[in-house]
């Protein structure tokens, strides 16, 4: 695979190798080869075949079952047993036990989610990670090159607004792509990213814009055009909401008095 690959069921492309966050991913289910992962819209394969070349232990999840035929074909029979294939949608349709994984990776999936759905997306995060265990997420930035009229758009909305980077109609900006993609879009700067990462108590580890080997002229533009974070659940979940709202408790407890 050596361009940007479209998906078949229409949810954007499949990028032809790993980004840094998604290299992240892998070199810790290395590290971590007892431990229990999850691709989440894994598409064809592009996260979860080096992890399971690692000799590691993933749930590969798609809405495409054929994505995952396609997979499972690539995988070879000594490592079969290491996958898992679960087709359908997270987290309307796919939700796991608390404390299930090890390490998430979610790569350019959260800006195909409505703007009301995010948080219950987060929530689901963070519920089935173990404490100790890691997230990595990337998605589209607003600094595209297609997206370059929004950019404008976006850079005044995110002084004010909760979800800056939603565009309800995608073919307004790239026309030539949308038959390609979800009507609805959202795209995410780092700064959000920290933001929804640390509302949901995660202790984030590191955030950064970055680009991919491959990108299509008409998105290139900066080296900012994806945006990613990797959180952690914090070992002790209780302590850390604790930690954060400390400041607030004084005078909560003053009023109770």
């Amino acid at each position: 695979m050596h361009q940007y690959t479209p998906t078949l069921n229409c949810m954007g492309y499949m990028t032809p190798s790993l980004d840094k966050i998604q290299e992240a991913f892998v070199e810790y289910c290395a590290i971590n080869r007892s431990g229990l992962f999850v691709d989440l819209g894994c598409g064809f394969g592009v996260a979860a075949l080096p992890v399971i070349a690692k000799g590691c232990q993933i749930i590969a999840c798609d809405l495409e079952a054929k994505h995952l035929e396609i997979l499972k074909e690539e995988v070879p029979e000594q490592n079969r047993a290491l996958l898992t294939v679960m087709t359908g949608h997270f987290p309307d349709e796919l939700r796991f036990p608390e404390n299930t994984f090890d390490g998430i990776n979610l790569s350019m999936v959260l800006h195909f989610f409505p703007p009301h759905k995010i948080e219950g997306v987060f929530h689901e995060l963070f519920f089935s990670l173990k404490p100790g265990g890691r997230l990595f997420l990337t998605t589209s930035s607003p600094y595209q090159g297609a997206l370059a009229p929004f950019i404008p758009v976006y850079e005044k909305k995110r002084l004010t607004e909760e979800w800056p980077g939603y565009i309800p109609n995608i073919a307004e900006y790239v026309p030539q792509r949308a038959h390609l993609l979800p009507k609805e879009n959202i795209v995410f700067c780092i700064h959000e990213l920290r933001r929804l990462a640390t509302k949901f108590n995660f202790h984030v580890i590191d955030a950064a814009f970055f680009s991919r080997e491959g990108i299509p002229p008409d998105l290139s533009l900066d080296g900012r055009e994806y945006s990613g974070i990797i959180c952690e659940k914090p070992a002790d979940p209780t302590s850390a909401f604790l930690e954060k709202n400390k400041a607030i408790i004084p005078t909560l407890a003053a009023k109770i008095r």
